[in-house]
């Protein structure tokens, strides 16, 4: 995402102290870059250091593509020649600088911002939110699933003038990432959709999931802004009386209550119930998930003083993207196949609403595609047994690949496979009219390959 920031002498000097003395008195930045490929002129470049990749290797290339300054770490500082210190402005954590411009720049708007969090469906709800936003807002949103410490600086700094509103989703995998993504993002509304198992290697567990998506509550209660509190997760139910709030779900104490029906191909239709809100939306989407998101748009465009017709509208409105590959939660129809394509990512949490949507779907038989689910830490072992017992009984058919389910699959009745081309042939050799196939599983498992292949074996896809 690319973004027109404005940084000064004057604002560097405010961020960096005495470390930007050395700028010219009438540096103007305009944009902020971490890639020196996409350095434009009169760029801030900010070197930041990854596993496989050094921005400082890159500082040079950046200045000869037209950027006026940069920010290294203070050990490459020292080696650069006269000319290149005289543009560079040393931090001991160029990662936290890249934060420290964005939270300034964020400092510049006074709009309503809503951050998103959650151990689920944090991009989907982010997309139908933003959908029912813009109906009131100009707004700006991460794109993609850009949430983590470079992503959200990336999004807050191409705030402008124009935008009136923005929603920002915000993600962890370790202790205290939401704390620091909360204090940049600096969100004046906050949802955090559940709290399941996710990233147990480094959360470890329930607690630990709580306590680290549950920072995103703590920064508003204690900056006075409006938690969004999904009153059907057992976890989030009693922040709703803790802080200033709104919760929604099917539960009857929630202020915003909700009721969804299912046609036979899983499109729901949600009904709210609300002394100003009342409304009957079918929606395009598919899923138990999807019902979710749409309960978790209700509440944001309530919060937020979008008008009934229009929240209803959006939600009428909205379709998930096409799927490119990988997806969530999409129907696909190739020929005779109908496979639900939900091979974004998995976790324990993602695996059983989409076993509990395949179970829902009208089919002649129902067959579940699974590939391992990652970062669960120790709890690997037992989640993928509970997983994999959980498909079995709703499923006519199981198929796993990943050393997790294939150890988890020792004694039942799941299929293994090896490779994605032998679990396609079983598919195929088994295949019948009507069958409803879900394939699901972490992004390292690329599950997608699986849907792809079977595309081309079979025509064109019919949406």
């Amino acid at each position: 995402m690319t973004n027109s920031a404005v940084f000064t002498k004057h604002d560097l000097v405010t961020l960096a102290g005495s470390a930007a003395d050395q700028l010219a008195d009438d540096l103007l930045c305009c944009g902020v870059s971490t890639d020196s490929r996409t350095v434009v002129a009169g760029n801030l470049f900010v070197a930041l250091v990854g596993e496989r990749f050094d921005g400082h290797d890159h500082v040079e290339s950046a200045f000869e593509r037209g950027a006026v300054a940069a920010v290294v770490n203070p050990e490459r500082y020292v080696n650069f020649d006269t000319t290149i210190r005289a543009r560079c402005i040393p931090a001991n954590d160029t990662l936290v600088a890249l934060g420290a411009l964005a939270r300034y720049h964020r400092s510049r708007f006074s709009i309503p911002v809503l951050a998103i969090a959650g151990a689920a469906g944090k991009t989907s709800t982010k997309e139908l939110v933003a959908h029912v936003l813009s109906t009131t807002y100009t707004v700006l949103k991460t794109e993609a699933n850009y949430n983590n410490r470079i992503g959200t600086p990336l999004t807050l700094l191409a705030l402008t003038d124009e935008h009136t509103a923005a929603v920002l989703e915000i993600g962890t995998n370790e202790p205290g990432e939401i704390e620091a993504l909360a204090s940049m993002v600096r969100p004046t509304h906050g949802l955090i959709t559940n709290i399941e198992k996710e990233h147990l290697e480094k959360l470890i567990d329930l607690d630990g999931v709580e306590k680290e998506e549950t920072a995103l509550f703590d920064f508003l209660r204690d900056f006075d802004g409006l938690a969004l509190v999904n009153a059907d997760d057992d976890r989030l139910r009693p922040y709703a009386q803790r802080q200033k709030s709104i919760s929604f779900g099917v539960n009857e104490a929630a202020d915003i209550t909700l009721r969804v029906e299912f046609d036979d191909n899983l499109h729901p239709t949600l009904f709210v119930l609300h002394d100003v809100l009342t409304m009957r939306a079918p929606l395009q989407t598919v899923g138990l998930a999807a019902a979710r998101n749409a309960a978790c748009a209700v509440a944001a465009g309530y919060a937020m003083n979008v008008r009934t017709a229009d929240i209803r509208a959006a939600l009428m409105s909205y379709t998930p993207p096409e799927a490119h590959g990988y997806a969530r939660m999409v129907v696909q129809r190739f020929g005779s196949w109908t496979i639900l394509n939900d091979t974004y990512n998995a976790n324990p949490a993602s695996m059983l609403i989409a076993l509990e949507t395949l179970a829902r779907f009208s089919a002649q038989r129902r067959i579940a595609v699974l590939g391992d689910m990652r970062e669960l830490g120790t709890t690997a072992p037992e989640e993928h047994l509970d997983v994999l017992k959980k498909a079995i009984a709703l499923c006519d058919r199981v198929h796993v690949i990943g050393d997790e389910f294939t150890r988890a699959a020792v004694h039942t009745t799941a299929v293994v496979h090896t490779n994605h081309a032998d679990c396609v042939a079983a598919l195929e050799a088994d295949h019948h009219i009507n069958d409803v196939v879900l394939v699901k599983g972490s992004r390292g498992l690329t599950m997608e390959n699986i849907v792809t292949t079977l595309a081309n074996h079979h025509s064109t896809p019919v949406h």
